[in-house]
């Protein structure tokens, strides 16, 4: 595999469609094993993202590189690397499952395409349904053929576009543990999503971006903390006592505190850095702790971020 650094990375990438400038400077990587979700509304750019990183655009500045592959000058070796799952895939409904995953074999030119096919197949949970027609699938299992197809060749980069857009909780669910389990096995994963809740179990890292601009990057705790707050609820089994109170008021790192008969909501100095240490003090306190979580999620934060104008903007 080419490359020690990141599988992913955009430099400085800019793309524009006319007057309309689809993609600003963007600037972001992603490592092997990592799942980065690319969030915000329709045309802010993460579309554009996964073509120009899938070889179909072409940046009009900027780098971007798969495996330290560069898009725009090695083409056919970042196209080797690459698994692409777009959100309409275009399977051959005429055909069998495995007619559409093993003319993708063959595309590669794997040298043994049959295990490889049976491989992916079986990873996706459609083995069984080798010899039905695409056509004749749930949407759901059709998502699964296609993300067969999409790693039949077992690439160490997978660009997937709104991969549970259009299923059913259930099948949703799978599809996540599915994407799950390929960055387990060292997979880098760059995701188009507009389910929040999704992003936030699923990814590790989240962009936020916004008329081609790049808002926001982190974990979703972090990007919660940045636009939220870094603020902790705690529900407790019993009603809060004096030395309940007294450690956490005694606790350096909480900025504030709001308390309730059996709860209580810290600001801390940094949420993920303080959270474990709150607990600790508490359970030493004597509290019976039921529920840590973070003030608010992932789509309030979004929306909180959607809600402000765009830096540099005159509305800024």
């Amino acid at each position: 595999m080419k490359g020690a650094g990141p599988a992913i990375e955009c430099e400085a990438v800019s793309r524009r469609f006319g007057e309309r400038l689809a993609l600003d400077r963007l600037t972001l990587s992603v490592e092997r094993g990592e799942v980065l979700g690319l969030l915000g509304p329709n045309g802010s750019g993460k579309t554009t993202t996964l073509r120009i990183l899938a070889t179909l655009l072409q940046p009009h500045a900027g780098t971007a590189r798969i495996l330290s592959w560069d898009v725009a000058r090695q083409p056919m070796e970042v196209r080797r690397s690459i698994g692409v799952m777009p959100e309409r895939p275009s399977l051959y409904d005429r055909q069998t499952v495995e007619a559409n995953v093993r003319f993708w074999a063959e595309a590669h030119q794997l040298p043994d395409a049959a295990i490889a096919v049976a491989r992916a197949l079986a990873f996706a949970g459609v083995a069984d349904r080798r010899e039905d027609l695409v056509g004749s699938l749930s949407k759901g299992l059709k998502q699964r053929v296609a993300l067969a197809r999409a790693i039949v060749h077992r690439p160490p980069v997978l660009l997937l576009d709104e991969p549970s857009s259009g299923l059913d909780p259930s099948a949703a669910a799978a599809m996540e543990g599915l994407i799950r389990d390929l960055a387990r096995e060292g997979t880098a994963v760059l995701l188009n999503t507009h389910r929040l809740a999704e992003a936030e179990r699923l990814c590790d890292r989240v962009a936020i971006l916004r008329e081609g601009r790049l808002l926001q990057l982190g974990t979703p705790l972090q990007v919660r903390a940045a636009l939220l707050g870094h603020i902790v609820e705690v529900e407790l089994a019993g009603v809060v006592d004096a030395p309940v109170r007294r450690a956490v008021e005694s606790f350096p790192a909480v900025r504030e505190v709001w308390w309730g008969a059996s709860a209580l909501r810290c600001r801390l100095l940094n949420a993920e850095r303080d959270t474990p240490d709150l607990v600790a003090r508490l359970v030493s306190a004597g509290a019976r702790i039921v529920a840590v979580r973070p003030a608010g999620d992932l789509e309030r934060a979004y929306l909180e971020l959607m809600s402000q104008p765009l830096p540099g903007s005159l509305a800024a």
